[in-house]
């Protein structure tokens, strides 16, 4: 009987107009439902089979089809009451063929009540469904489904203003008023399978059949939650809780009969060249019933003060910036609250409240000293100084001073007397003077239309704090101690030690008298300077020994010799005298013009040469023995070490 109205009713369904056939998936692809209702529970479980095959084709079709479920009733003509499902796919994309071939896909669905107790089930094609086109590809008919009707209240909607919650709903047609109605309050929202399960309170039970509206006052308790509401309602023997309606909020609502708590941080930063102050809170709050007002303060907040108050701003905003008047220097601390449409607003302030840590707000040209200059008297009397360009005859200079660094900040320094910033000037006898010691000078004043004195603590490195110390000890000059002796030694027997600072003057010296400038250990560098005149020089580098004639038309020697650590100066002159000598070895001096002495002075130059050379070698020879000597003591020194 079931196989020939089934034949009947396909033959009736290739009539009507609303079904037309596409390309893909068809009734000839061997995909089969099945569809089973449980009366009981009302639930409806529905089943796909995909056909065995090997067709890779089909198989393929199978894994990237979407599908629509249609729940369908029809007499004269077919009357979709629901659609199921919609993006159904058998298979996987990722499925092999042959775990595609032969499976079995199923689904639970609660059937919306209607007038009908028959019906058909459809599966569809979703992209020829999209456009309007009913590719039926397979199907299960004549499903009995005795859902009970619906018996609940439409559109519940919910408001809430000034402490009321408003609840609103409609009555469908044809409701018998043997009931009452019970309003519900939860956290999460309500459906069929949560509601035995959720947390809800009664709100009330007792209201009339046939009402639509209700006011829940707030007015005797603090709230301020997000709720959602469900209106069902009661006969004597059953309470309709499936929710296939429009009983339940879909979205909760918010109900605050609070004032508005502003949690969060607030960041407050002056830029001199717009002169503006940027108040930042970081996120605005979305909800048209705020405003954020702002108030700043020249003292640290611990409550609002109404005649702090700068501006209302929307509270989407997450920042806005104030403009500073020309010819302030102030301190200020911002906060910021919440203030609803009813004006409600917290006015006392917590550690959580959005405060911000204090700016300077500076639009005058100049508002610390300059100039900072620091000097120690022969007494120890140290005096700072420095220049006053701000104009502010009543500041006052605070002073203070620092053992381990330059001032950057005021922790763990020493604070000095305070004086009138137009003195220019302070002075103290340190009780502990130091070798170093740095000073920094800051500001205490009143500003432009502030009315409270506060310190600025600004400070700027050579501006109104010393980069670099200065000494309140006296000096001591270290002795450098030289490791190494030089001696000078001329042929004609003269011999003195040089020290550092050495004045030697060696007397009347002749073109016959050599020098010799030694050290008791090998130097870097012996040098004599102006030794023949103005930027003249001699030298000798990585040696013990430098050599030179008297005939210098300087006369004097200004030495100075080095070993790369050590290095002292010195100062060698002499009056050189040229000589002749006659054949008795007698020396007369070029001022005597007997051109008969000429020849006699040719033999005598001849052996005054050879006495040179001897007395050259000599001193040669004396320099290495006195090197000799050091370098054995400085042996002996090692082997004891």
């Amino acid at each position: 009987m079931r196989s020939a109205v089934l034949f009947v009713s396909l033959l009736l369904l290739s009539y009507i107009p609303l079904v037309t056939y596409a390309e893909g998936l068809d009734q000839s692809s061997g995909i089969t439902m099945e569809v089973t209702h449980d009366s009981v529970s009302e639930m409806t479980t529905i089943t796909i089979w995909a056909p065995e095959t090997v067709n890779s084709s089909l198989l393929d079709d199978l894994k990237t089809t979407e599908l629509v479920i249609i729940r369908v009733h029809q007499t004269d003509a077919p009357e979709i009451i629901e659609i199921v499902a919609t993006g159904v796919k058998i298979c996987d994309i990722g499925d092999l063929n042959s775990e595609c071939s032969g499976s079995s896909i199923t689904l639970n669905h609660y059937p919306n009540p209607s007038n009908y107790y028959y019906y058909d089930y459809w599966i569809v094609d979703q992209q020829n469904f999209d456009n309007d086109v009913y590719n039926i590809i397979a199907s299960d008919y004549f499903i009995l489904q005795d859902t009970s009707p619906i018996a609940s209240v439409e559109n519940l909607s919910a408001s809430y203003s000034d402490g009321i919650t408003d609840l609103t709903w409609d009555y469908p047609t044809g409701l018998d008023m043997n009931h009452s109605i019970m309003i519900y309050s939860h956290e999460s929202p309500a459906n069929r399978e949560s509601w035995n399960e959720i947390s809800k309170t009664i709100v009330s039970s007792s209201i009339p059949a046939g009402t639509t509206t209700y006011q829940i006052d707030h007015s005797g308790t603090s709230i301020e939650r997000e709720i959602y509401y469900s209106v069902t309602l009661l006969y004597p023997t059953s309470e309709d809780t499936r929710f296939l309606g429009s009983n339940t909020l879909i979205s909760p609502v918010w109900e605050d009969n609070v004032a508005p708590l502003f949690i969060g941080e607030l960041s407050a930063v002056f830029d001199p060249i717009s002169d503006t102050t940027t108040i930042d809170w970081g996120v605005g709050v979305d909800d048209d019933d705020l405003v954020i007002n702002i108030y700043r303060s020249d003292k640290e907040l611990d409550m609002i003060d109404s005649s702090t108050f700068i501006e209302s701003v929307d509270a989407s905003l997450s920042s806005t910036a104030v403009q500073v008047p020309f010819g302030e220097h102030r301190q200020s601390w911002y906060a910021i609250t919440l203030q609803d449409s009813a004006g409600n607003e917290i006015v006392e302030l917590t550690e959580a409240s959005p405060v911000s840590e204090p700016v300077i707000e500076s639009t005058i040209e100049i508002a610390t000293v300059t100039n900072l200059d620091v000097e120690r008297y022969g007494d120890g009397t140290i005096v700072i100084t420095w220049d006053d360009e701000t104009g502010n005859s009543e500041a006052v200079a605070r002073v203070w001073r620092s053992f381990t660094g330059p001032i950057t900040s005021l922790q763990d320094v020493e604070e000095l007397a305070s004086v009138n910033l137009s003195n220019e000037q302070a002075s103290h006898n340190p009780l502990n003077p130091q070798d170093e010691a740095w000073y920094a000078v800051t500001i205490d004043a009143v500003w432009g239309s502030g009315q409270e004195v506060w310190h600025d603590e600004t400070l700027v490195l050579d501006l109104n704090s010393l980069s670099s110390p200065i000494r309140e000890t006296d000096e001591v000059v270290e002795e450098v101690e030289i490791s190494f002796s030089a001696q000078v030694i001329t042929s004609s027997g003269i011999r003195e030690n040089i020290t550092d600072g050495s004045m030697i003057s060696l007397g009347e010296m002749d073109q016959n008298d050599i020098l010799v400038i030694s050290t008791s250990y090998s130097v870097e560098n012996i040098s004599c300077y102006g030794i023949a005149g103005d930027n003249t020089s001699i030298h000798a580098e990585m040696d013990w020994t430098l050599t030179f004639n008297a005939n210098q038309s300087g006369e004097e020697c200004g030495g100075l010799i080095s070993d790369g650590v050590q290095e002292i100066t010195f100062i060698i002159s002499w009056n050189y005298v040229e000589s002749v000598y006659e054949s008795n070895n007698s020396r007369n001096t070029v001022d005597d013009d007997d051109d008969d002495d000429h020849d006699r002075q040719g033999n005598k130059g001849k052996e005054s040469s050879d006495v040179v050379a001897v007395t050259i070698l000599s001193i040669l020879i004396l320099s290495l023995l006195i090197y000799l000597a050091v370098m054995m003591k400085k042996q002996d020194y090692s082997e004891e070490e």
